[in-house]
């Protein structure tokens, strides 16, 4: 027995955080078939790992195909993006063409956000789209340069997207932020045109957190920090708002105020259930096919200080069935030496499901809390199990008691 060690210290959440989500985003890609990367419904609870080190920063290929800019046209004649973006900019330039006659090197979906790159008449063009409002960048600014390199940037938005014009000698381009850390939803997304040169970055860091970019391949001078200039337009095009009265709407509104994470429309999230555990709080909420659980903690070794985190999930086909609902990773506060940890299983369910049942490995069926088609239930240590491939059992109810949804699922 070894009696000698150092005393046990608390890895600082946003460590905790970080390390938790590489490790996350790389099991998930590894394990999942790639076509159902977009579409799985069931996906395992987070893992608290303990390591070392502290980054932001993601690798962007640049895509080698070839060949001119051809104007773009949806492919999905639903799909109404670029009519938005059109729509937005009129009242600027009340003689711009429509859609069907720009360039348009990439679309970039991340979230709930998606992301149009143009060139029109030339001149680099940048148009946001989220489920109530349109951002676009404004062709006629003066780009914001990027220190030490032939870069600009032309855009950054409330939700973190950062948009511009790469140095032609970069191979991609590297994000990260100084000061805090960061929750994307999964890998970051992120492309570079090998043609127009045009980049685009979901960071998730606001533009009131410093962000630094540099070159892929090598690591972000964190000196080299970059500005935006002004957008043309921030447009709510689709108002959406949600009620903010009950206790978990009151704390859903504090914590996605106060998190340096930041995710588009935050103001028409509904919230749904409510965890409270001694002086931790979690919510979870969603908007669509979108939700996140956002969570409150004292921060260790900073008294009266609060320590807040987003963690989103996208789902992208909520089908009845077999694909009727998507678990979403997420952690609960974690705990103080001495206490038995706790994570949440949270996800979302179809709108007619009142009752959500979890079993874990060799426990008896507890009911979750169920609110706006989403549900949550504490995980602690005394529902892990040692058996290799335990799995937890989750069935689903309407109001009627039919069954709507069983799974088994391995959480670890």
């Amino acid at each position: 027995m070894i009696d000698n060690l150092p005393p046990r210290r608390e890895l600082p959440p946003e460590v905790r955080d970080r390390i938790r989500l590489r490790v996350r985003a790389g099991l998930a890609e590894e394990k999942r078939p790639a076509h159902r990367r977009r579409s799985v419904w069931l996906v395992a609870a987070a893992v608290v790992v303990v390591a070392t080190g502290v980054v932001f920063a993601a690798g962007v290929p640049r895509d080698d195909s070839a060949g001119p800019l051809a104007p773009a046209r949806p492919r999905d004649p639903g799909h109404d993006t670029f009519d938005r973006c059109w729509n937005a900019m009129k009242p600027y330039y009340p003689t711009i063409a429509d859609p069907s006659a720009w360039d348009i090197p990439f679309v970039l979906s991340h979230g709930a956000a998606t992301l149009t790159a143009a060139m029109i008449g030339g001149r680099p063009l940048f148009c946001e789209t989220t489920a109530t409002t349109v951002t676009v960048s404004d062709p006629d600014a003066v780009p914001s340069p990027v220190p030490g390199s032939q870069a600009k940037v032309y855009l950054r938005t409330a939700d973190g997207l950062v948009a511009g014009m790469a140095d032609p000698a970069w191979q991609g381009v590297r994000a990260a932020t100084p000061d805090v850390t960061l929750q994307p939803d999964g890998p970051t997304a992120e492309w570079v045109s090998p043609l127009s040169h045009q980049f685009a970055v979901f960071t998730g860091a606001g533009p009131a957190v410093r962000l630094a970019l540099g070159p892929d391949g090598s690591e972000v001078d964190p000196s080299a920090l970059v500005s935006a200039p002004a957008a043309l337009t921030i447009r709510v095009d689709r108002p959406a708002s949600a009620d903010r009265r009950s206790e978990a709407g009151r704390f859903l509104d504090e914590c996605l105020a106060s998190a340096p994470q930041q995710v588009p429309d935050r103001g028409a999230y509904v919230a749904g259930p409510y965890l409270t555990w001694n002086d931790r709080k979690l919510v979870v909420a969603r908007l669509g096919q979108h939700m996140l659980a956002c969570s409150a903690q004292p921060y260790p070794g900073r008294a009266g200080a609060t320590y807040y985190a987003i963690d989103p999930s996208s789902v992208q086909e909520l089908k009845v069935g077999a694909g009727g609902a998507a678990l979403i990773p997420v952690s609960a506060p974690v705990k103080d030496t001495g206490e038995p940890e706790r994570l949440v299983l949270a996800g979302g369910v179809p709108d007619n499901v009142t009752r959500v049942s979890v079993t874990y490995p060799g426990g008896t069926p507890r009911d979750a809390t169920v609110a706006h088609g989403t549900f949550a239930i504490w995980h602690t240590d005394a529902d892990n199990s040692s058996t290799v491939d335990a799995r937890t059992n989750v069935k689903a109810y309407d109001a009627a008691g039919n069954l709507v949804i069983e799974a088994s699922l391995k959480l670890f």
